[in-house]
């Protein structure tokens, strides 16, 4: 009986829960092996830094907050700057956009969710590269609605 796309599903799920770089299935002379993109960060670690107390930084080394409103991706996934390998970027820092404008893409299980602008403005910071994995609520730009283009 071959592999229907609810078993592919399950695996992929499997993955993502458990932390894990592949997964491989034979079942007779049948086979699937599912392997992650990215290697991920275990649960726990993840877990651990994000209740450890941030250090506070003083001085020129500490990181200016990025100026804007977030777009934050809706589902984790792997995210797309361009249309299509040869095309040019939905967008770059220094773009004005309009809300609702797409901005970018995510992949999940080969279907394509188009990202938009909540607000118009200047892209004030891409976060990601293209091709990155991303997972939900991770901002993936900034854009600035009072910001001026210069």
């Amino acid at each position: 009986m071959p592999f229907d796309d609810d078993d592919v599903r399950w695996l992929l799920e499997q993955l993502e829960e458990r932390d894990l770089e592949e997964i491989d299935v034979r079942q007779g002379d049948l086979r699937i092996r599912v392997k992650a993109r990215t290697v991920a960060v275990p649960r726990a670690a993840a877990a651990q830094r994000l209740q450890a107390p941030a250090a506070q930084t003083t001085g020129p080394e500490a990181p200016a907050a990025p100026a804007g409103v977030p777009v934050p991706a809706p589902m984790a996934g792997i995210f797309y700057n361009r249309p299509s390998p040869d095309a040019d970027p939905f967008v770059e820092e220094g773009d004005r956009v309009e809300a609702g404008d797409v901005v970018g893409l995510i992949e999940v299980m080969k279907l394509f969710n188009e990202i938009t602008a909540p607000v118009g403005g200047i892209v004030t910071r891409l976060l990601v590269e293209n091709e990155e994995r991303v997972e939900a609520d991770q901002p993936l730009m900034y854009i600035s609605p009072a910001a001026k283009k210069e």
